[in-house]
């Protein structure tokens, strides 16, 4: 029931996450809130799942404590997703809406580098929560730097362009907060990716 909850989680996370990127390249509000609105039904079902977890532990045998951890572990990081992605949503929807200046074309390109990178990513865990095939958790948890170290040089490069070219802060502000909570989002991915295996091996 967790791996689908998961893939499921993943795979709408995947969505969600490229079609901001894209309604930001096109200045497109509708497809901005129509993200806005994906994130809250997604933050909903979660919320569900929380709300699941009393009557979850009352009807735990006393072999499966270990499992209510796990499950509350795995809650709380398909949670820190959901709010990444609603920040995320929100921020770009927000800064279209008051028809701020749209991000510059080197901006959107290096948010399209992440997306592809991490888009491969969530692919791979759809995939292997839908197959089972959870030894191959070790391949995504070996990408986890790779990611990071793309976001890192892309903050990098906006700290040299704000220095010597970039003249709208509302622009900086919107690419240094997508970046950031995307690295937050890496995070919270990664972590769930962490725990799911540990228990695998566990079994």
């Amino acid at each position: 029931e967790s791996a689908h909850n998961i893939s499921n989680v993943i795979s709408r996370t995947n969505k969600i996450y490229t079609d901001v990127l894209k309604g930001l390249a096109k200045e497109d509000s509708s497809t901005l809130k129509k993200s806005k609105k994906g994130v809250e039904k997604l933050e909903s079902e979660v919320e569900d799942l929380r709300d699941n977890i009393f009557y979850l532990i009352k009807n735990l045998d006393e072999t499966s404590v270990r499992g209510s951890n796990f499950y509350i572990t795995i809650l709380a990081y398909l949670t820190d997703i959901a709010q990444s992605l609603e920040y995320i949503s929100k921020k770009s929807y927000k800064h279209i809406n008051n028809n701020h200046k749209k991000l510059r074309f080197s901006q959107i390109k290096d948010l399209q580098e992440i997306d592809y990178k991490l888009s491969s990513v969530l692919t791979e865990i759809v995939e292997v929560f839908d197959s089972g095939k959870f030894e191959r958790i070790s391949y995504v948890l070996s990408r986890k730097e790779e990611i990071n170290n793309q976001i890192a040089e892309k903050i990098h490069k906006q700290i040299e362009r704000t220095r010597t070219e970039e003249s709208s802060p509302k622009n900086t502000s919107l690419y240094f907060n997508i970046l950031l909570e995307t690295k937050d989002l890496v995070n919270g991915v990664m972590n769930l990716m962490e725990e799911y295996y540990t228990s695998y091996k566990r079994e």
